[in-house]
C-alpha cells in the first residue's frame, strides 16, 4: 500500500472571500478543478500543480448526498488521502462493517471512496486508475 497525504477541503459561506485569502494571503494558486455540479476552486502550492491541497466549495455543494452541510463540524468539511490499493481497502474497510459512497471524479480517472470516521469525521480515499 501506498498512503499520501492529498488534501482537505473546506464548506463555505463565501467561496471567494476563503479562495482570495489563500491565494492573496497565504501564497497558493488556484488551478485545474474538474467541472463539479457546484461552484469552488483547487489551490494548489506554487511549485506543485500536480495536487490541490485545499479544495474550496459553497455549502450548497453536495456529493450525490454523502456529504452535507448538516452532519459536519462547521467550514472543515472533510479530510483526502490518495492509496493504490482500492480492492484490499474496500475489503479492509467492510471487514469493519464501515459503510462507504463512491464517486467517479469528472473528467478524470479517479474514484472516490468517502466513509464516516469518529465523531463524524469524513474521510476521502482517492485512488487514481493509471
Amino acid at each position: 500500500m501506498n498512503l499520501k497525504f492529498n488534501h482537505i477541503a473546506l464548506r463555505c459561506k463565501n467561496i471567494d472571500v476563503i479562495a482570495t485569502f489563500f491565494i492573496a494571503v497565504i501564497g497558493l494558486k488556484e488551478g485545474f478543478r474538474p467541472p463539479f455540479s457546484f461552484d469552488g476552486y483547487w489551490l494548489y502550492l506554487p511549485k506543485n500543480k500536480q495536487n490541490a491541497i485545499i479544495h474550496v466549495f459553497g455549502e450548497e455543494a453536495n456529493f450525490n448526498g454523502f456529504v452535507s452541510k448538516t452532519n459536519n463540524n462547521g467550514l472543515f468539511d472533510h479530510i483526502a488521502f490518495s492509496r493504490d490499493d482500492y480492492s484490499n481497502f474496500i475489503q479492509h474497510i467492510t471487514n469493519f462493517k464501515i459503510s462507504f459512497y463512491e464517486n467517479f471524479v469528472p473528467d478524470s480517472n479517479t474514484q472516490q471512496v468517502f466513509l464516516k470516521g469518529p465523531e463524524n469525521l469524513t474521510i476521502e480515499i482517492d485512488f487514481t486508475n493509471p
